[in-house]
């Protein structure tokens, strides 16, 4: 098991061996399959042209020996082994969430027709987080702190990056709406850094509560500052912030405007034609983002079907009828597992959707000017 002993997920796998114990054929029949793509996923990255098969072999079928012998501990350094391709360039626990994706698919298809296919994917659910949260832990251990996610930046790299008199790129997000500007990084007399931006700017990061600096240099990271308070002297507005810290960079995911629509859906797995509760997380005109929670496994990358009411500028709603991927996101709680759900539009169906978000985002800009000039 790729878990060692002193990890309490270890004891709860063991407990629940019982469950999966009728898969054992599956696990020695697909071993092949789970080899062969993951050289293949391997070889197709950049910085892998120097591994060679001899190596990648044994560390993949070692690897997944080791995933499914349930009874027993991580074997020594087997997991360490695995997370070598990282210097490679390669992101190891994407492979494996690829890797794993594609055995959910596998297992489902296989066992379709047996009753208990839902409590197999239940367990088996639970213990891949448990193994992805574990080599994360052992990924991000192994990873340069200076540039590690979610870990506040030191004061040599405050003075590095956010030096008084700098001008530096923002970025915030106004209900969906993505806007760049600059801003003046100073000191207040406390020493806390100090943000000068345009008015309407400020606006938009006080409805966020949070400031976010990037440039070139930084990516694929960025700096994430939260707003402590912020004073309007005219048409500036006066931000101060604390506790800036790496994030993931999410310039580059905000450059299309994305808006809400509060409306109850349902999904349904088009393979196994189960329905279950959606929520809209955002809309863009190339498609659409959903969130499901629940309390069991769904398979990863099955193919889902929404319909999704898009109102008109008459007043009437249009349904549209949208397909899209299920794609696992992280635990909720001891009980609830969260999913998004990527619906991917037609080049008609993009139409539809550009035109009701062009309507709100002409709204939204339109109601922070309002706001602005309240301030002002």
């Amino acid at each position: 098991m790729i878990l060692p002993k002193d990890n309490e997920a270890y004891e709860k796998m063991l407990r629940e061996l019982r469950v999966v114990v009728p898969l054992t054929p599956f696990f020695r029949r697909y071993k092949e399959i789970f080899v062969n793509h993951f050289i293949e996923e391997v070889r197709k990255e950049i910085g892998a042209s120097k591994m060679r098969e001899k190596f990648l072999h044994p560390l993949s079928s070692d690897f997944y020996d080791a995933l499914f012998d349930f009874k027993a501990p991580e074997p020594d350094n087997v997991a360490e082994d695995f997370l070598q391709i990282k210097n490679r360039g390669i992101a190891p626990l994407l492979l494996l969430q690829k890797l794993l994706s594609s055995l959910i698919l596998h297992l489902v298809s296989d066992y379709s027709d047996d009753r208990d296919l839902f409590n197999y994917l239940k367990v088996l659910s639970d213990y891949f987080d448990r193994v992805l949260e574990y080599l994360k832990s052992l990924l991000q251990a192994d990873t340069d702190r200076e540039f590690a996610t979610h870990v506040v930046l030191k004061q040599h790299e405050i003075i590095k990056w956010l030096p008084s008199g700098k001008t530096i790129r923002l970025l915030n997000v106004y209900k969906g709406i993505p806007i760049t500007y600059d801003a003046m990084v100073g000191r207040s007399h406390t020493g806390k850094i100090v943000l000068q931006m345009h008015l309407e700017k400020g606006v938009v990061a006080e409805n966020e509560g949070r400031v976010v600096c990037f440039d070139r240099r930084m990516e694929p990271f960025a700096i994430e500052m939260r707003i402590r308070r912020l004073a309007y002297r005219g048409r500036v507005a006066v931000a101060e912030v604390e506790e800036p810290t790496w994030i993931d960079s999410i310039a580059h995911r905000r450059k299309r405007v994305r808006v809400v629509l509060d409306k109850p859906l349902k999904g349904r797995i088009t393979a196994l034609g189960r329905q279950f509760n959606v929520d809209i997380i955002d809309i863009s005109g190339k498609g659409v983002c959903l969130q499901t929670d629940v309390g069991y496994g769904l398979p990863l990358y099955e193919q889902v079907e929404v319909t999704l009411p898009v109102p008109q500028e008459d007043g009437t709603v249009r349904n549209i009828v949208m397909r899209g991927t299920l794609q696992y996101l992280s635990r909720l709680g001891k009980t609830l597992r969260r999913y998004h759900i990527f619906l991917h539009a037609t080049p008609r169906k993009e139409e539809i959707l550009s035109a009701f978000v062009a309507k709100r985002e002409i709204a939204l800009m339109k109601e922070i000017k309002a706001i602005a000039d309240e301030k002002f």
